[in-house]
C-alpha cells in the first residue's frame, strides 16, 4: 500500500492546512460614499461638495 494516504498522516495534514499565499492588496473607492448620497432621493451626485440634488432638487442636510 505504499503512495496511500492514511487519515492522521502528517504530510497529509501539512498540505491541507498550509496558508494561502497572500491575497493582493486591493485599491479603489473609498470606503464610504454616503456624502455623495441624496438623503431625500437616495441619488449618487457627482461630487461630494453638492448643495441641491441633480435629481430631485433637494437641498444637502
Amino acid at each position: 500500500m505504499s503512495g496511500t494516504v492514511r487519515p492522521g498522516d502528517p504530510d497529509r495534514e501539512t498540505r491541507e492546512t498550509a496558508d494561502p499565499a497572500p491575497a493582493e492588496p486591493e485599491g479603489g473607492d473609498p470606503a464610504c460614499w454616503l456624502e455623495r448620497v441624496c438623503a431625500d432621493c437616495g441619488a449618487f451626485q457627482d461630487t461630494a461638495e453638492f448643495t441641491r440634488c441633480a435629481r430631485c432638487g433637494a437641498p444637502r442636510e
